[in-house]
């Protein structure tokens, strides 16, 4: 009994931690990816998104998806863009900050 109450504490801890760092980076990964765009660092913008959009798109934030998506533009890569627009296509209809973004793409 001992035992199985000392796992279930030592999980929901682990829980705990998983969830606010995967909400911390999801921050820290907006800010550097808008400090690059800022810089005209577009290239590293799409390299960065590229390495988080590999985890899971569902849970990348409108913000993170829209300055990827004026990185495409910016360089001209709209191969990579209609990449991006097929992912989150089911997002399109409730987010115009994205309907936006693949305006200026195309």
């Amino acid at each position: 009994m001992f035992n199985t109450l000392l796992y279930y504490r030592s999980t929901s801890r682990l829980i705990a931690i998983k969830r606010f760092v995967i909400h911390q980076s999801d921050g820290d990964v907006g800010t550097k990816i808008k400090l690059f765009n800022d810089k005209k660092q577009f290239k590293k913008t799409l390299e960065l998104f590229d390495k988080y959009k590999e985890n899971d798109i569902k849970n990348l934030s409108s913000f993170i998806i829209t300055q990827a998506l004026k990185a495409c533009a910016q360089v001209r890569d709209l191969q990579r863009g209609m990449i991006i627009h097929r992912l989150i296509s089911s997002r399109i209809k409730t987010d115009c900050y994205i309907s936006t973004s693949l305006i200026h793409l195309y």
